[in-house]
């Protein structure tokens, strides 16, 4: 590895980890009340990740995912598949939320703080595209001079860009346990969101834009409330109770 990508690897998880303490951990000390908290939160995290793009990618915005995805060919195919690739997200959604319910966790305490339009809005919309322009975006396109190199993941060879920005995406929900979350919530999530990072980060790799990769971040948060509708249901039909009561 030349010095020039040891360089800007090494400048890419500077920037990302003070972006990351910066927007994450403030919050949580000079505001009360989880709207406040989220709100300054995703504020953060968007214009920092932005500055990061101007600063240090020299204002190349397409380079960092801010495009439309790349056509694979004159037909659909492509956008077909990337489109199919981005509901596996949905399942994984509904399978972490199905986990936490059926195994007798918490779930996440910020979550249960939202009422449905305020987790439509803050977590459906808001995080799913501001957590994307922070790790697929800034991460993963500064990253992009390790792409061409793999590392070995149970069946899979990931790209390495995509494998540090998924790394990185799921360990910024290890802070679960520091706002009341149980340890098989923590782990849970953090499984979730590395499965989802290395999904969101292949089809940012492939189709050369954020887009695919927000839906699917996007999907996956909806799944996470499908599915616990659909353990509910079942549980209802099961045992004429509905799980907590």
């Amino acid at each position: 590895m030349s010095s020039k990508v040891k360089a800007q690897v090494t400048t890419a998880l500077a920037a990302a980890i003070v972006i990351a303490l910066v927007s994450i951990v403030l919050p949580k000390f000079i505001l009360n009340g989880a709207i406040a908290k989220i709100s300054l939160t995703q504020g953060l995290e968007l214009t920092l990740s932005l500055l990061a793009i101007v600063v240090l990618g020299k204002r190349r915005f397409a380079e960092y995912g801010f495009r439309l995805p790349k056509k694979e060919s004159p037909s659909s195919h492509g956008q077909l598949r990337w489109l199919s690739l981005s509901s596996v997200a949905l399942l994984l959604g509904m399978t972490a939320t199905i986990v936490v319910i059926a195994s007798g966790a918490s779930g996440s305490p910020v979550a249960r703080q939202l009422s449905l339009p305020q987790m439509i809005l803050f977590v459906w919309l808001f995080s799913s595209i501001i957590e994307e322009v922070f790790t697929r975006g800034f991460i993963q396109g500064h990253l992009s001079v390790l792409s061409g190199r793999y590392v070995k993941l149970l069946f899979f060879r990931v790209e390495l860009p995509v494998f540090i920005s998924a790394f990185f995406f799921a360990c910024m929900h290890l802070v679960l346990p520091f706002v009341g979350a149980d340890t098989v919530t923590t782990v849970v999530i953090w499984l979730f969101t590395f499965s989802l990072g290395l999904l969101a980060g292949h089809l940012r790799a492939g189709t050369g834009s954020l887009i695919p990769a927000v839906t699917a971040h996007m999907l996956a948060n909806i799944g996470g409330l499908v599915g616990g509708i659909i353990y509910n249901i079942i549980s209802f039909i099961i045992s004429g109770k509905v799980p907590g009561n």
